[in-house]
C-alpha cells in the first residue's frame, strides 16, 4: 500500500504528497507578499501553437505597465505586482489566474479599464476577463489548487512574476 498520496478528483492520477507540501510552500511565500490593494484578475487565451503564452502574458503586462505607471515605468523601470499562475487542460481553455496589485487605489476605475483594454490587445487574448477586488488570501488558494495542472511549480509564470523587494514599493 502506498501511503501519503492525494486522489485528483478530475483525472483520476494520483500525485505523491510533494505537490501538496510544495503547494503549501507556495501558498505560504506567496501570503507574504506585501499586497495595498490587490485584483483577483482570470485572463483567457486562446490556444495557438507558434506563441508562448507566458510571452503573451510579458505583452500584457508590459502594456499595462506602460499605460498606468507610464513615466515611472518608463524611466525608473517600476512595475506593479503581479503574481500570476496558468492554468490548462485538455477540458478548460488556457487562462491565467493573477493577483495584480494597484499602488493607487483612487485610480480603480482606469486600473480595471487598462487590464482589459492591455489584455484584448494581446495576440492570445480573449474577451473572457474576470476582474474582481480581491478581499482575502482564498483567491491565493484558489490559484494555487492542484486540479487542472500537470505540475503546480509549472503552472507559475515565474518568469513574469513581480514582487517588490522589502522597502521599495512604487
Amino acid at each position: 500500500m502506498i501511503k501519503n498520496i492525494e486522489k485528483k478528483r478530475d483525472t483520476g492520477s494520483i500525485s505523491e504528497t510533494g505537490d501538496v507540501s510544495y503547494r503549501k510552500s507556495i501558498r505560504d511565500y506567496l501570503r507574504q507578499v506585501d499586497l495595498k490593494n490587490p485584483f483577483a484578475i482570470t485572463l483567457t487565451m486562446n490556444t495557438v501553437k507558434w506563441m508562448s503564452h507566458s510571452r503573451n502574458f510579458r505583452h500584457f503586462m508590459n502594456r499595462l505597465n506602460q499605460s498606468y505607471l507610464q513615466n515611472s515605468y518608463r524611466k525608473y523601470g517600476n512595475r506593479l505586482t503581479v503574481i500570476p499562475v496558468k492554468e490548462e487542460n485538455s477540458t478548460v481553455s488556457p487562462h491565467y489566474h493573477c493577483v495584480i496589485d494597484n499602488p493607487f487605489p483612487e485610480r480603480d476605475r482606469e486600473f480595471v479599464n487598462l487590464v482589459k483594454t492591455c489584455w484584448k490587445e494581446t495576440v492570445l487574448g480573449q474577451g473572457q476577463i474576470d476582474i474582481q477586488r480581491m478581499v482575502d488570501f482564498g483567491w491565493i488558494d484558489y490559484m494555487t489548487k492542484l486540479e487542472k495542472k500537470g505540475n503546480i511549480a509549472d503552472s507559475i509564470d515565474w518568469e513574469n512574476m513581480v514582487v517588490p523587494l522589502r522597502g521599495r514599493y512604487i
